[in-house]
C-alpha cells in the first residue's frame, strides 16, 4: 500500500483524485497549498505526488525540485487546468514523473498511478547499492543530485554521453566520474580539447599518422584514438571541431576502424566516448555548423550539469573544500570561513561557476596568506560590490534596480488598505513586474546576446524572443 499526496488547491480536484486513490487500496492525502504539503511531506513517507501548477502560495513547477528531495523522493505528476509545451518541458527536465491536464479520465489516472508505483517498486527494488566515487564533484543539493544520479546510471553501461554544462561547471570532473566508475573500461582515460588543436593537425592529432605523411612526420605516432583503445575517448569542447573532421569521426564511432593519416592500413580502437560543450549544438546544427547525424549520436545519454547559481546550497561546502587544496598548493596553513565571507560568496550569481570561484578563492588566499581566517575585503571587488549593491537602497528609498545594477532581487508591490485586488489580479501584477525586471538584467548581463541569454534562463530562444516582444524590448 502506498501514500500518495494530491496537492491542488481546488477541493473538487482533490476529492476525485482521493477516491481513485482509496479505491486502489492505497493511502489518500490532501494538501491545499505548498505549505501544507511540505508538512506532509516531512512527516510522511509519501510515494507519489500529485502537483498542481498554480497554488496560492507558489508555483508548483518551482517547487517541484524540492518536492522531488523530500525524505521520502517521491515521484510527481504535475497537473494543470491549462498546460503549455515549456511547462511541460521544465517538468521533465526536472524529474517529474508525467505532465497532464484538467479535465482528466479515470482511466488514464488508474493506470498512471499503477505505472508510477510499478516504477517505483521495481527501482527500489533492484536496490541501486553502488557508490558512486564522485572525485572532486563537491556538493548534496538535490539538482546536483540528480546529475549525479544519471553519472551513475552511465557507469554502469559503455554507451555514447554527452555533457553540456556552461564553462566552469566541472565537466570534465563528471566525465572522469563516469570512467573511473565503469567497470566496463578499464583501459586509459584520454582527453581531446578540441578547442586548443590547431585545425591543421586535428587528424593527425586523433587519427595519429605514419611518417613521411606531412613535413615534419619523422615518425609514426599513434593518435589519441588509438591511444583510448580499451578506455575512454573524452573530446572536450566538442563544439570546436571542425565540419571535415566531424564527417570522418562519425565513420569511427559507427566502425570503430579508421586509418591513420597518409596510411593504407585501417586500425581499430574500442572506446567509450564522452563528449561535452558549453555551446547550444541543436543551434549550430541549424545553422549548419555541425552535423546533425554526428550530434544525434553522441546524446545517447545525456547530462545536464547545473550552474552554481542554481544550487548555492553547495557554496559552503565547495567553498571550504577548495580553500583546503588551495592552503596545501600554496603552503598555507589551513584557513577558516567566516560566516561574513560565506555571505558575500553565496549572494553572487558567479557566471563563471565554480571556476569562477576557485579563482576568487586562491587571489583572497593570497592577499593575506599570513591570516588564519579569510575575510570579504579580500574577495574580488566585482564580488564584494555585487553584494552591497543588493543592500543599498537607493535615493528613492527602495532597493537598488536590478535592471540597472545587473544584480539584485524583484521590488514588491505595495499595497494599499482601502484598494486591496483580487489575489489572481495581484499575482499577475508581481509575475509581470518580475519577468520585465529579469529580463531587463538578463539582457544587461549578456549584451543583448539570446543564445546566452536563453541558456541562463532555461527556457527555449522562441520563448525568449515571445517574452521580449511581449513587453517591447529590444536588445541593447
Amino acid at each position: 500500500m502506498a501514500e500518495i499526496l494530491i496537492i491542488d488547491d481546488e477541493a473538487f480536484i482533490r476529492d476525485v483524485l482521493s477516491s481513485r486513490v482509496a479505491r486502489l487500496g492505497h493511502t489518500p492525502r490532501e494538501a491545499e497549498s505548498l505549505a501544507t504539503a511540505r508538512d506532509v511531506l516531512a512527516r510522511h513517507p509519501v510515494d507519489l505526488v500529485f502537483l498542481d501548477v498554480n497554488l496560492p502560495d507558489g508555483s508548483g513547477l518551482s517547487a517541484l525540485p524540492e518536492i522531488k528531495s523530500a525524505p521520502s523522493a517521491p515521484e510527481v505528476v504535475i497537473i494543470t487546468a491549462v498546460g503549455t509545451g515549456d511547462g511541460a518541458a521544465l517538468a521533465i527536465q526536472n524529474g517529474a514523473w508525467d505532465y497532464i491536464t484538467k479535465p482528466f479520465r479515470k482511466e488514464d489516472i488508474i493506470l498512471l498511478i499503477r505505472r508510477a508505483l510499478e516504477y517505483r517498486l521495481a527501482h527500489m527494488a533492484a536496490g541501486n547499492t553502488a557508490v558512486l566515487d564522485t572525485g572532486g564533484i563537491v556538493g548534496s543539493s538535490s539538482v546536483l543530485r540528480r546529475s549525479l544520479s544519471l553519472v551513475a546510471r552511465s557507469a554502469a553501461n559503455t554507451a555514447n554521453v554527452f555533457i553540456q554544462g556552461e564553462t566552469g561547471t566541472g565537466k570534465d570532473l563528471f566525465a572522469r566520474a563516469i570512467h573511473d566508475n565503469c567497470q566496463l573500461t578499464l583501459g586509459n582515460f584520454v582527453v581531446v580539447d578540441c578547442a586548443a588543436m590547431p585545425e591543421a593537425l586535428t587528424e593527425s592529432v586523433l587519427f595519429g599518422h605514419v611518417k613521411g605523411a606531412f613535413t615534419g612526420a619523422q615518425k609514426d605516432a599513434e593518435g589519441l584514438i588509438r591511444g583510448a583503445d580499451g578506455g575512454t575517448l573524452f573530446l572536450d569542447e566538442i563544439g570546436e571541431l571542425p565540419l571535415a573532421v566531424q564527417k570522418a569521426f562519425l565513420r569511427v564511432l559507427q566502425e570503430r576502424r579508421f586509418r591513420p593519416v597518409g596510411s593504407s592500413t585501417e586500425v581499430q580502437s574500442q572506446f567509450r566516448l564522452i563528449s561535452a560543450t558549453n555551446r547550444d549544438l541543436s543551434q549550430m546544427v541549424s545553422k549548419g555548423l555541425f552535423r546533425e547525424d554526428l550530434f544525434h549520436r553522441l546524446k545517447t545519454f545525456s547530462i545536464t550539469i547545473p550552474p552554481l547559481r542554481s544550487r548555492k546550497e553547495d557554496i559552503k561546502a565547495l567553498a571550504s573544500h577548495y580553500l583546503d587544496k588551495l592552503c596545501l598548493k600554496h603552503g598555507v596553513s589551513s584557513k577558516g570561513l567566516l560566516p561574513e565571507t560565506l555571505a558575500v560568496l553565496t549572494a553572487y550569481d558567479w557566471p563563471g561557476n565554480v571556476r569562477e570561484l576557485i579563482n576568487a578563492l586562491e587571489k583572497a588566499l593570497l592577499s593575506a596568506p599570513e591570516l588564519p581566517l579569510l575575510y570579504p575585503m579580500f574577495l574580488p571587488d566585482r564580488i564584494r560590490i555585487s553584494h552591497a549593491r543588493k543592500d543599498i537602497p537607493r535615493e528613492d528609498g527602495r532597493a537598488d534596480d536590478p535592471a540597472e545594477s545587473g544584480t539584485g532581487t524583484i521590488l514588491s508591490i505595495p499595497l494599499e488598505a482601502d484598494r486591496i485586488p483580487s489575489l489572481k489580479s495581484y499575482r499577475e501584477k508581481g509575475v509581470t513586474r518580475m519577468e520585465q525586471t529579469y529580463l531587463k538584467c538578463l539582457l544587461k548581463t549578456t549584451e543583448g546576446n539570446l543564445d546566452t541569454a536563453a541558456g541562463i534562463a532555461g527556457i527555449s530562444k522562441n520563448r525568449l524572443y515571445y517574452l521580449l516582444r511581449k513587453y517591447r524590448m529590444n536588445r541593447p
